[in-house]
């Protein structure tokens, strides 16, 4: 099926430019439509299926923004870029209000409407790729909640993991703590030819180095102390469906060959036998730590490193794709919600922006664990800022307070910055006794510091009599 580009403008040498451009991308099937007039690009619009609008954005019977929120309105997946005469910020603000995905400025480069339409391309690729996994995910809530993602960074992941779903080809998922990586390999299995096979879960940072042979290949009676009867390792256990082998990269040097020799040959032995017992599993493995790294210092074997990486998928932190915190935000919020049985009508814009601004080291763990704490400790229906974690509320001071000009001096000698700083510690001291209703035992503990800590930081900021109050 061709990619279909609608370039509406009514000056037709713009238009032969654009037409010259998608007729020379050999590598892409693109049918070119062109209109001259709004009323002409919305009617093609209303009547046709396009993937990509390029219009003017002045028109003898309307501007180009009529055209954007008419298309927004038709499938807010269609990109528009608005082609204008004169470049200014406030053009480029209104453009994006309006939901516009970029915009050209007059004179058109054809190497600039050729950025254009291939990443207008690649993208409605990746869109089609990882909508059509996401569908077949659905009826998992944890699966589906991850996966409707609106980050550019999550689509090309989820893009990669649609095409690899039905393959047999092993696949390495990188990425911190908490991004989600197990949800994504269960996501993986069950959009496979193995979904109705075995999902088996091995957690290598969880086992003591004497046990993880066993684990892995199984053991036969009396090959070990505590070995009662024979049992099978995970191998045998995911035969027809996917081993998922968490933290890979806390492998022992000493396990990593065993490993190597049975991805190579699909064959295992037991610990204790001199048998040899074929596996059929997909192996999906998962680490947070830099594999590639641990192979230049010698802590981990090339040879399983690349026998691992057929297909490697880099999962970016959600500090790196902020978008999807109103998402996640909002399902965790419902979902915390019903199952503790509160009342939450919404939250205020003022706590929305600090769980937009907060960098979350612990990912989506730690943004899920946050909102369960924040409802069950919420005392109204609407979760305001004084709801949230002391470190949460202020993190916007803090990032502010940077940024001052760090040479400015105060009368008494100290910068600004070391004002802000010190009335930023009073303010998130108070947080927190108030939240703890003046227990200063409490308090130290919603801080993460000792009570005596606490009781020198109140005499220093001068906190200690109002504390007692």
């Amino acid at each position: 099926m061709p990619y279909t580009v609608l370039a509406v403008d009514d000056d037709p040498v713009q238009l032969e430019i654009i037409g010259t451009v998608c007729s020379s991308l050999d590598q892409t099937d693109i049918e070119f439509l062109r209109a001259e007039t709004l009323t002409d690009g919305i009617q093609i619009c209303d009547k046709r299926s396009v993937d990509l609008v390029l219009i003017d954005h002045f028109l003898p019977d309307g501007t180009g923004m009529n055209l954007v929120d008419h298309m927004h309105a038709l499938n807010p997946e269609i990109p528009v870029i608005v082609i204008t005469a004169h470049e200014s910020a406030a053009d480029a603000v209104e453009f994006l209000r309006h939901g516009a995905d970029d915009y050209l400025v007059k004179p058109l480069k054809g190497s600039e409407i050729q950025r254009v339409i291939l990443r207008s391309i690649q993208r409605s690729q990746e869109l089609r790729e990882g909508s059509s996994f996401y569908d077949v995910v659905t009826a998992e809530t944890d699966s589906s909640l991850l996966l409707n993602s609106l980050s550019d960074k999550m689509r090309a992941v989820l893009s990669v993991l649609g095409r690899s779903a039905a393959g047999t080809a092993n696949v390495l998922i990188e990425g911190e703590s908490g991004t989600g990586k197990e949800v994504l390999a269960r996501a993986m299995h069950r959009a496979s030819p193995r979904k109705d096979g075995p999902f088996v879960v091995v957690n290598c940072a969880a086992l003591p180095e004497s046990l993880i042979e066993a684990e892995l290949f199984g053991a036969k009676k009396g090959a070990y102390t505590g070995a009662t009867a024979d049992r099978k390792g995970r191998f045998q256990e995911a035969d027809g469906g996917t081993l998922f082998i968490d933290e890979v990269g806390e492998i022992p040097l000493s396990m990593q060959v065993k490993l190597l020799r049975a991805l190579q040959f699909k064959q295992i032995e037991p610990v204790g036998s001199n048998t040899t017992v074929s596996f059929d599993a997909r192996i999906v493995a998962a680490t947070n730590r830099t594999l590639k790294e641990m192979v230049n210092r010698q802590e981990f074997r090339e040879d399983l490193y690349y026998r691992l990486r057929v297909i490697g998928i880099q999962v970016p932190p959600l500090r790196e794709r902020k978008e999807d915190i109103p998402l996640l935000l909002d399902s965790f919020l419902q979902r915390f919600a019903e199952s503790n049985g509160k009342v939450i009508e919404g939250i205020s814009q003022e706590a929305r922006q600090c769980f937009m601004r907060y960098n979350y080291p612990g990912n989506i763990r730690e943004l899920e664990n946050t909102v369960e704490s924040v409802v069950v400790l919420s005392r109204g229906t609407i979760i305001r800022r004084g709801d949230l974690p002391p470190h949460m509320q202020f993190e916007s001071e803090s990032s502010v307070a940077g940024c001052l000009d760090d040479e400015a001096q105060c009368d008494d000698g100290n910068s600004v910055l070391d004002a802000r700083l010190r009335a930023f510690e009073r303010d998130l001291v108070r947080a927190a006794l108030d939240k703890a209703e003046g227990n200063q035992s409490e308090a130290a503990r919603l801080l993460g510091i000792g009570e005596r800590r606490l009781r020198s930081r109140l005499e220093r900021l001068g906190l200690r009599e109002s504390s007692s109050e």
